[in-house]
């Protein structure tokens, strides 16, 4: 569920972007602990040094997750998503003014912040075609699925697929119920499309097979 295939730390490090680096300061946050909320907080850069993070949109009581920042995604407190920790984290921080201008001095930078805001946008339509189109299950299916083709790790007993999110991070993901999510889980183990293997650890038997029962469809 990472928005960016290279950490972005491991670039920043590099002795050219010194001046960028040197204006980041760490913070800290505690599990559940809100990095920003719509309309509240500073004007903020940010960049994961450790732990992971949930961006989402919260409207009335519903939420509809848009991804999970991992160490090495960056992100800004100046949008209308809700920012919050899964655990306890760290992050490295400066603000907009100070971070526009040493950007210009390193494009690979920006080019990482524009394909952050692209796979967000990307999966706000995602989000909006299977609440509209799908159910649950094939949501459900469809996260499992692009997973496994992103970040899979084959095996001998098919692909396995590490989310480490618990069964009501999952829920949240796929806008439904932790008890919906957990009956559906309970449904593809027993139809032998998916072996439990540790929390939110998954092995994928045929993946072709699972996203067919799910209806996924490739571009």
């Amino acid at each position: 569920m990472k928005f960016l295939e290279e950490n972005l730390l491991d670039h920043l490090q590099r002795p050219e972007f010194a001046d960028l680096f040197s204006a980041l300061s760490p913070r800290a946050y505690s599990k559940g602990a809100y990095l920003s909320q719509p309309g509240h907080g500073e004007n903020l850069i940010f960049i994961m040094a450790s732990g992971r993070v949930r961006v989402y949109l919260g409207y009335e009581e519903k939420e509809f997750n848009l991804g999970i920042l991992t160490k090495g995604d960056i992100y800004s407190t100046h949008t209308r998503t809700f920012v919050q920790a899964l655990e306890d984290i760290e992050i490295l921080v400066t603000d907009v003014a100070t971070f526009r201008r040493n950007m210009v001095k390193d494009p690979e930078v920006t080019a990482a912040m524009v394909r952050v805001l692209g796979n967000i946008l990307k999966t706000s339509f995602s989000i909006i075609d299977g609440l509209v189109f799908k159910d649950a299950n094939s949501r459900l299916v469809a996260l499992l699925a692009g997973e496994a083709r992103k970040h899979g790790v084959e095996s001998e007993a098919g692909i396995k697929v590490s989310t480490h999110l618990s069964v009501e991070q999952l829920a949240r993901l796929v806008g439904s119920s932790r008890q919906t999510v957990s009956t559906l889980l309970g449904d593809l183990v027993r139809a032998g499309l998916l072996v439990r293997s540790g929390r939110g650890i998954f092995i994928i038997p045929d993946l072709l097979l699972l996203e067919s029962v799910g209806g996924v469809e490739h571009s």
